[in-house]
């Protein structure tokens, strides 16, 4: 509990920091951006310091200078924006900053709770995530080097790490609670952000709340599929409703799953950077003028300014957010424009301010690129074939507000009869049913939701409506994109677009989960000339956010019924239980070894408990999972000379023999345990009690050189 609170009162100390900074980017009716300070706070503090590493500042050092910059500036912004500031704190206004920090530590506390179901730091990848938490949180320098390949730099997205590894230096806790903090930070963000933007979209506060959950607490359909399986919420297995589509082929990850999966990959951090660049794109007040004015002046261009910088912090964190990111940005920019004529003067200018704040949005993380080798891919074209009854478990909980809205609003427009319109109805239906037969109803489908979308869009000259319309019409062009594009990766055939549809899904998810919402009170709200017709389209809409809620409580409640040990956001209990020799000596690591010294331990399988060492202490190795290092730096060859060499290292009859080898690497522990004396030969082993005895528990010893 202590933990908790300590984690709890530094974000909020650091969201109150930024608050004049928050409450000059985003206007009144965005409640003056209070949702998003600490998500602010933290990312700028983190590139502040991120920058001054560069420069030669020791990091330690360049943290906390970057936290006294910002809060000076916070202090120049508070005397400025003062009047601003008292109306913000008074009144109405201090209970919505209120509400807004309620939903933040319901949000927290809640997937607090989930992680401490289910605390382990191991399985899947969660190994990679610590071994770069921990790294980050030991290096003093920039740019930092790579645990599990010792001496190089990373070649991985590492800013979004770096954000979270901040957070646990500013709090003083130990790694294997924080990063489990982390993940609750992750997921309690997410909900309060996207409920601010429910509450912007919406003004009514349980549709905020709806526009959190459905963005980060709801599931796809497969759990109602798994509950009419089993007849019960006490045996859902949690992983399974990530493979829908094409069942291995693909990954459908949804953002309730990779919060509690608890990976910290960058497609999970860059979650609450990826809302705050909608919450400033979704401010009413911020492109109002453009549809007067235009661009004219370089003044006009500062409301892109932080765009750019968010956008420019996605894209740092997580690469994939490059496409879906600056569409929105373009799309959400212009919708204060008159629709006719499509292409203008403004679009035109709003077109290339897009490409300038790309541009703008490398620049900045410059230091980053020059260090960063991408590995070899491209864009290949290839049309899909997905099942039509895969997608809809995947998003029919998302989509079935929008489509019952467009259906009923569409149609009436339409400059046609009932019985044309009724034709026409009918003759979709049936190029539905012979694309899915096909099996390209998907496309079908999907094409239709986006006229639909731009059918609304002329029908209305309100920007504010448009803006959710306008969501979901950018997620249909990104789920269609799946269909027909991908990017090439090293997976073979059948994974073709395996990564292409897992990003693109989760993106395009977020969008939905803020757009549904509006949809259904614009249902709730709409007057009805038919009443069956209202029951019926509400009932649908009832039906689908009911079975949603399926996945969260079947998981939830399986995890408690199965629980075998005490609630706890120890990541590390199963080390201590199931490897306690190994534990010590990590415990060991920890406590006396400073600065990041190379460890020698046992390479091998990615997804095991290979390069445990590294791993749970962020002390570089020489090498970890080589399939890993091998995809981050496209195949390079050294990877596999570094495999071979770790195994001559441990095999080798004399340390003479190897000397040369341990010195190229700048080796200086070596661990041998029951993994090394697994996979070497043991007279190969003995050897290294020439060394000195650093640690010795049970059947794990460290030697010191």
């Amino acid at each position: 509990m202590g933990s908790l609170i300590i984690w709890w009162l530094v974000l909020e100390a650091l969201g109150l920091i930024a608050v004049p900074l928050t409450s000059a980017l985003f206007s009144a009716r965005a409640d003056h951006g209070y949702a998003f300070a600490k998500i602010i706070g933290l990312l700028l503090v983190s590139y502040i310091a991120w920058l001054l590493g560069f420069v030669g500042v020791p990091y330690a050092t360049a943290l906390w200078v970057a936290l006294v910059a910002f809060a000076v500036l916070n202090l120049v912004l508070a005397w400025l924006g003062r009047a601003r500031l008292g109306a913000l704190f008074r009144g109405s206004g201090l209970r919505t900053l209120l509400i807004h920090d309620a939903l933040w530590t319901l949000g927290f506390l809640f997937f607090a709770y989930q992680r401490a179901l289910w605390p382990q730091i191991v399985d899947q990848e969660k190994y990679m995530d610590f071994a770069f938490f921990n790294t980050l949180q030991r290096t003093d320098v920039m740019p930092p080097q790579d645990p599990w390949m010792s001496g190089m730099p990373f070649n991985y997205y590492y800013f979004g790490y770096l954000m979270v590894a901040n957070l646990a230096r500013l709090t003083g806790l130990p790694s294997f609670l924080s990063y489990n903090l982390c993940v609750a930070t992750i997921g309690g963000l997410s909900f309060a952000q996207l409920s601010a933007i429910g509450l912007m979209l919406t003004r009514r506060l349980p549709f905020a709340v709806l526009t959190g959950a459905m963005g980060i607490v709801f599931g796809n359909l497969d759990g109602l599929l798994q509950l009419l399986k089993t007849g019960g919420f006490t045996s859902f297995d949690y992983f399974r409703s990530t493979r829908i589509v094409g069942g291995d082929a693909t990954i459908n990850e949804f953002p309730f799953f990779t919060t509690i999966h608890g990976d910290l990959h960058p497609h999970f951090l860059v979650f609450p950077v990826q809302i705050l660049l909608l919450g400033l794109l979704l401010d009413p007040d911020r492109f109002r003028a453009l549809a007067d004015r235009g661009l004219r002046s370089v003044r006009d261009l500062w409301p892109f300014v932080p765009i750019a910088f968010v956008l420019g912090t996605m894209v740092a964190i997580s690469i994939w957010e490059l496409p879906v990111g600056a569409m929105i940005t373009f799309l959400l920019a212009q919708r204060y424009l008159p629709m006719r004529p499509l292409i203008s003067w403004p679009r035109i200018q709003l077109g290339l301010a897009v490409g300038v704040m790309v541009v703008v949005g490398y620049a900045l993380y410059l230091p980053f690129y020059m260090h960063f080798a991408a590995p070899p891919s491209g864009v290949g074209a290839k049309f899909a074939s997905t099942s039509l009854f895969e997608f809809l478990i995947v998003f029919g909980g998302l989509l079935t507000a929008p489509a019952v809205l467009f259906a009923v609003q569409v149609g009436p427009r339409l400059s046609v009869g009932p019985e044309t319109r009724q034709l026409l109805a009918a003759a979709l239906a049936l190029l539905v049913a012979v694309a899915y037969l096909a099996g390209n109803a998907v496309f079908v489908v999907l094409f239709a939701l986006l006229a639909a979308a731009v059918v609304m869009l002329y029908g209305t000259d309100d920007g504010d409506q448009r803006a959710p319309i306008l969501l979901v019409l950018a997620a249909c062009i990104a789920l269609l994109a799946c269909e027909v594009v991908y990017l090439k990766d090293p997976y073979g055939e059948k994974l073709y677009r395996m990564n292409t549809v897992f990003k693109l899904y989760l993106q395009s998810w977020t969008l939905l989960a803020i757009a549904a919402p509006w949809c259904v009170l614009q249902l709730l709200e709409r007057k009805w000339s038919n009443a069956p017709a209202r029951q019926a389209s509400l009932a649908l809409v009832g039906a689908a956010l009911l079975a949603s809620c399926a996945y969260p409580i079947g998981v939830t409640t399986t995890r408690v019924v199965h629980r075998m040990a005490p609630l706890s956001l120890d990541g590390n209990e199963y080390l201590e239980r199931e490897h306690g020799d190994d534990f010590a000596a990590i415990q060991w690591l920890r406590e006396r070894v400073a600065d990041l010294p190379v460890i020698l331990e046992a390479t091998g399988n990615p997804y095991s408990y290979y390069a445990r060492f590294a791993s749970n202490t962020g002390l570089p190795t020489v090498l970890g999972w080589g399939n890993h290092e091998g995809l981050w730096r496209g195949h390079e060859t050294a990877v596999g000379q570094r495999a071979q060499e770790v195994s001559r290292m441990y095999n080798a009859p004399t340390l003479d023999e190897i000397a040369p080898l341990l010195d190229r690497y700048h080796v200086q522990y070596v661990v041998v345990g029951d993994v090394e004396r697994k996979d070497y030969q043991a007279a190969g082993l003995a050897k290294f009690a020439q060394l000195k005895t650093a640690f010795s528990h049970g059947g794990t010893t460290i030697y010191e050189r």
